[in-house]
């Protein structure tokens, strides 16, 4: 049986303070050598996703922007289907959401009263600032194509009202580990979904997993076979629910080695 993971990026298998990844080595190099998938699901950039996939070695599609599009490289044979276009080099998109000229002009309605500032209204220098990304790093996070990371000025006091005005103007929010993502179509648990029907369509039969840390995830955990949320770095856990939703105490990339070789090894003959 092949297994097919489908992970978060910040917080689950990047640190949420540095953004490394190689606590996890062990599990990745476990997963590509048991015939394995991985397809990375994040709030991310395509641009920043695809320097970690390279990084990774990987070779399958991934989602970007909380689903907010599914890229693949352009010989994978899922880019072959109907609906998809030309992205960046040597990559092809498959659009799920508004584009974010949309979905940042529908923002610029309802904002007013709320004063939320999205990475469309900031620089690489407050990004950075705000995420510890390299200034480099940060204007790849800045290159958004379906989705807008924002923070509210009380987001305690806001969150309620600020959703419910989104929602009025046909866009949906998710909350991240740092930022609101204000949506315009298409979430991870879709994107998953979809990805799931391709992957069953392969000659050997397949176990879903996927691992996340934040109530963004949700619906990615909702749409496999076995979901874990890992711990926050204070050792909680994020409001999530999921049939079967397995809590891994360990936060970041010593978490999801531990669960991805726990599940290798349930799965080994």
């Amino acid at each position: 049986m092949r297994l097919v993971v489908f992970s978060d990026l910040d917080g689950t298998l990047l640190d949420h303070h540095d953004y490394a990844w190689s606590a996890a080595r062990p599990a990745l190099s476990a997963l590509r050598a048991a015939g394995g998938a991985l397809v990375l699901c994040s709030s991310k950039t395509s641009a920043e996703m695809i320097a970690l996939h390279g990084e990774m070695g990987l070779s399958e599609p991934l989602v970007a922007e909380n689903g907010g599009g599914i890229f693949a490289p352009e010989a994978h044979p899922l880019a072959a289907g109907p609906g998809w276009r030309p992205a960046e080099a040597g990559w092809r998109v498959l659009a799920l959401g508004l584009g974010i000229d949309e979905v940042r002009a529908r923002l610029a309605r309802f904002n007013g009263p709320f004063g939320a500032r999205g990475f469309g209204q900031m620089s690489d220098a407050e990004v950075a600032g705000l995420t510890g990304l390299s200034p480099a790093r940060a204007a790849l996070a800045r290159r958004r194509r379906f989705n807008e990371p924002l923070i509210l000025p009380r987001p305690e006091e806001q969150a309620e009202s600020f959703i419910a005005a989104a929602r009025a103007h046909g866009l949906a929010v998710t909350r991240g580990g740092r930022f609101f993502h204000l949506l315009g179509g298409g979430d991870k648990g879709a994107a998953v979904a979809r990805l799931i029907d391709y992957y069953k369509g392969g000659a050997e039969e397949i176990r879903t997993m996927a691992l996340g840390d934040a109530p963004n995830d949700a619906s990615m955990l909702r749409a496999v076979d076995w979901p874990v949320l890992l711990a926050r770095p204070d050792g909680s856990h994020a409001a999530v629910d999921a049939p079967g939703l397995a809590l891994q105490p360990l936060p970041g990339p010593r978490g999801w080695n531990r669960a991805v070789l726990a599940a290798l090894e349930e799965l080994a003959p």
